[in-house]
């Protein structure tokens, strides 16, 4: 089994990655609409319908990310060795993101596919959120509740 600092580190590179494809993306679709205008896929009726879309990921990918982290780590023993904790912490953390990547990548194609900033403002909120969850030494010390000896470790 790995240590804690190599788990956080490891998490840290997954968190980065995931990130930085997303400002890829996001970036990558303005500059492509600033040039080519939107993607004509649908019919100009379905723009209603693709905004309620992305509008409805986003008010329930977000709880259900913050409701199913929280639940994982409210089951998460104190008992257990740390390495087993931070495991148990990249499988919720990873969800979470995994979940509000998905919103930001709908966000990122209905914009595409209508070139309407709202999306882009949606994909703002994500992104603000990806900022916000950050898996930081703190965060994953407070989340876990892990006392100054396993603090050190991190």
């Amino acid at each position: 089994m790995s240590t804690p600092k190599k788990q956080r580190t490891t998490l840290n590179l997954i968190y980065i990655a995931i990130m930085s494809a997303l400002t890829l993306m996001a970036i990558f679709a303005m500059y492509f609409v600033r040039a080519n205008g939107a993607v004509e896929a649908f019919s100009p009726d379905s723009n209603y319908t693709i905004k309620t879309m992305v509008i409805m990921a986003l008010l329930i990918g977000i709880p259900v990310s913050h409701l199913f982290y929280h639940k994982k780590i409210k089951h998460i023993s104190q008992e257990w060795e740390l390495s087993r904790r931070l495991t148990h912490f990249r499988t919720a953390f990873i969800v979470r993101i995994a979940v509000l990547e998905g919103v930001g990548l709908l966000s990122i194609i209905a914009y595409l596919l209508n070139a309407d900033k709202s999306f882009m403002y949606m994909f703002g909120v994500i992104f603000v959120l990806f900022i916000i969850h950050a898996p930081t030494r703190n965060r994953i010390a407070t989340d876990l509740e892990l006392n100054e000896e396993e603090q050190a470790k991190l």
